[in-house]
């Protein structure tokens, strides 16, 4: 509580490549008290997420860098300790951005109730925060995914990817998941249920791909971009929809990422939509996410795989398992009540 102390995990330097341990600084302070509108959150669950990476680069543009000494970003659930604002009180559970620390002092504005009687509070970080809802939008909302397409998913088994193919499954399309490792295909295929898995890592990818869809690519969800998309590209149909929401294949090079991104001549000639894609576009079916993510959850009707790691300082290894390990589902730090 204010007065005392905290522990939290600061950026020591930019990484070069993939982050490492020595990247980072864990670290004690005084804990502050929030000022009016503000809220005193003590943290349980940290969502590791590849997205902060971007900003561990001294030549971001958009969004900004994070400066040497500045608490990691990352989002985060927990629970209300000290409220200045009126729509929170001691004991409400919220989620928001509240970086690798045990406790955050944040405005009101910034964070979002949580009902914990939906299911696990963890989850209000994946199937049901922000992980459910990009994967809903990108399905529904952004490619209109139709029975009877052909849907590939990049990334599939991480925790936008595997929520997405299994809404496109449930709509009555072919799924098939790109995945990087023999662990990851096992499970994108048997617990997933997609109808095909293809590991980006094949001497043999381009035939790989091109069996798994012989009539072609209708959608593209592409979270990683380079190689991968170029080679999803040389299969894409008449009229298919790409829609990229992000480039984690170049998170981790240095300088300049790669400029290019695919073969854009099969976009012209087959007349497909290459869409760029950000969440904060779709704001408006956020309501209808949640509510059918809710309803497959409790119905059984998705599947939300977790791997839980205990303690603050775990944080770095987690962060760095995104890109070096094969991981599944939606990574999370556990943090224990002080």
């Amino acid at each position: 509580m204010p007065g005392g102390s905290q522990r939290c995990i600061l950026l020591r330097a930019y990484p070069q490549g993939m982050p490492r341990a020595s990247d980072f600084e864990l670290v004690e302070r005084a804990l502050s008290s929030p000022g009016v509108g503000e809220v005193l959150v003590e943290t349980s669950f940290l969502s590791m997420d590849p997205a902060p990476r971007m900003r561990m680069n001294p030549t971001a543009r958009e969004p900004p860098p994070l400066s040497l000494g500045d608490v990691v970003l990352g989002r985060g659930v927990g629970t209300v300790r000290e409220s200045r604002h009126a729509d929170y009180q001691a004991g409400d559970i919220v989620a928001g951005e509240l970086g690798w620390q045990e406790y955050a002092v944040l405005p009101g504005a910034q964070l979002r109730k949580v009902d914990p009687t939906r299911g696990p509070i963890q989850a209000a970080l994946g199937v049901l925060g922000p992980s459910g809802t990009t994967a809903w939008c990108l399905v529904n909302a952004a490619a209109k995914v139709r029975p009877g397409e052909t849907v590939v998913v990049a990334a599939a088994a991480g925790s936008v990817g595997s929520i997405a193919i299994q809404l496109a499954r449930n709509i009555g399309t072919r799924t098939i998941g790109i995945v990087g490792s023999d662990k990851q295909a096992a499970f994108v295929r048997d617990r997933l249920g997609a109808d095909a898995v293809v590991n980006y890592q094949s001497q043999t990818l381009a035939a790989d791909l091109a069996a798994a869809a012989p009539n072609g690519v209708n959608v593209f969800l592409d979270s990683v971009g380079g190689a991968l998309h170029n080679a999803v590209m040389e299969q894409i149909a008449v009229h298919a929809r790409i829609i990229a929401f992000g480039y984690i294949s170049a998170y981790n090079t240095q300088g300049a990422p790669p400029a290019e991104y695919g073969r854009i001549f099969r976009v012209i000639h087959r007349r497909a939509e290459l869409r760029g894609f950000l969440i904060a576009d779709f704001v408006a079916h956020f309501g209808d996410a949640q509510r059918e993510l809710v309803e497959l959850l409790v119905a059984g009707g998705i599947i939300n795989e977790e791997h839980t790691v205990d303690g603050l300082e775990q944080a770095p290894s987690a962060f760095a398992a995104l890109f070096t390990g094969d991981p599944i589902g939606k990574q999370l730090v556990r943090i224990p009540s002080q």
